[in-house]
């Protein structure tokens, strides 16, 4: 959102078009300060960067916040989609060389940044604390902003659906370059379109080159099928739910956005246990405080904020939530033979809770608190 200053010192007008995103307009026909996808990115890409001290301090803040919620490993979803991506990666390189992180990153990056660096080969470039992942892309934007991309018409909006913001080409194009070099990608889909405009990109791809090893991702597949789910198991892909989405904005969902029979599916952790597909839970922070806790409450509870109880048959157990946020968490950071069960070999990364989980009432989770933290063997925080 522009105010009318920011409106100016940006230089949109009516006549301003931004591929994949809108200038919205308002009666008078001119900028109403509301920006939609790839517009809001191009805004932040002209905000002044922030510098090397700053943003090394603000990355130290975040991996304090990260222990403080039982976190030891964290993925930086996007390098490149706001400031400086150089800024970025010679922050996070010198608190690695400084052995200063006290939880292990990785990392994904735009495209841009990605063409930039691949010629070098250093994604997959593994350190301690710092791992250099895949392929951050974007199909469509927020169901709750009207611009997740869908299959069927809004429930209050009959005859809208948004739409993509890129064409299936451009995504296979995309897809198929990463995987056949070898590079994980991750795609953001909250509709029931883009995550079928992403199926089908990872499908074409597996079947010109099978690489199980990649474990692409859907990140969110907030209205993903069951069919949907059964087909990214076949290809070898990997669906992270924001379940929280229930317990923040369920109503809205349920009321306006959606209507009851689709709102009751979103994030279908309980299909996906059922077809036996591994899944990850995430709060796509900075979007909601990070927390591991809240979200596992909501995967296993599903209650909106007014209290109703949001597909019953899609709740999970407490087990199956720890899981998507331990084991089944590994696959997607390429970490599942070192990390994400306690075993001999694997890195004594561990969190200490005030309560088990599985013992307590599942409405009281949200209130379990996080008593120690260990990354690497060290107590990186205590209550």
């Amino acid at each position: 959102y522009l105010n009318s200053l920011a409106i100016e010192k940006l230089g949109y007008t009516a006549e301003t078009r931004v591929a994949g995103g809108t200038v919205c307009l308002g009666a008078d026909g001119r900028p109403n300060g509301i920006l939609e996808e790839n517009a809001s990115y191009q805004a932040i890409a002209k905000l002044p960067a922030t510098s090397f001290d700053e943003t090394r301090k603000n990355m130290l803040r975040a991996v304090r916040d990260y222990n403080a919620q039982g976190f030891t490993t964290f993925m930086d979803g996007g390098i490149g989609l706001s400031g400086s991506y150089k800024t970025d990666m010679t922050a996070y390189l010198s608190l690695a060389r400084d052995k200063a992180l006290d939880a292990r990153g990785y990392l994904q990056f735009m495209p841009p940044v990605l063409d930039a660096l691949e010629p070098y080969g250093l994604w997959g470039f593994p350190s301690e604390y710092l791992s250099f992942g895949g392929v951050k892309y974007f199909t469509d934007g927020s169901i709750q902003g009207y611009t997740g991309a869908l299959l069927e018409d809004y429930h209050s909006r009959p005859g809208y659906r948004s739409e993509l913001v890129c064409t299936p080409e451009e995504l296979g194009n995309l897809v198929m370059h990463y995987h056949a070099a070898g590079i994980q990608i991750a795609v953001h889909t909250n509709g029931d379109a883009a995550i079928e405009a992403t199926l089908q990109a990872y499908e074409r791809a597996q079947r010109a080159l099978p690489r199980p090893d990649l474990h692409h991702i859907f990140v969110h597949a907030q209205m993903a099928s069951d069919g949907q789910l059964r087909r990214m198991k076949a290809c070898h892909a990997l669906p992270t739910f924001f379940v929280r989405h229930i317990e923040v904005w369920g109503d809205g969902h349920y009321d306006t956005y959606l209507g009851p029979s689709r709102a009751n599916r979103l994030d279908p952790a309980g299909s996906a246990v059922r077809i036996g597909l591994p899944f990850a839970l995430h709060v796509d922070t900075p979007v909601l405080p990070v927390t591991a806790l809240d979200s596992i409450h909501a995967a296993v509870n599903r209650i909106s904020p007014s209290g109703r109880l949001m597909g019953a048959d899609q709740r999970i157990s407490p087990r199956e939530a720890i899981k998507a946020y331990t084991v089944y968490a590994s696959l997607f950071c390429m970490g599942e033979y070192d990390r994400g069960r306690i075993e001999p070999g694997r890195l004594a990364d561990f969190v200490l809770l005030s309560d088990d989980l599985e013992a307590i009432d599942p409405l009281a989770i949200n209130q379990v608190k996080v008593r120690m933290t260990l990354c690497g063997g060290r107590i990186v925080y205590q209550a």
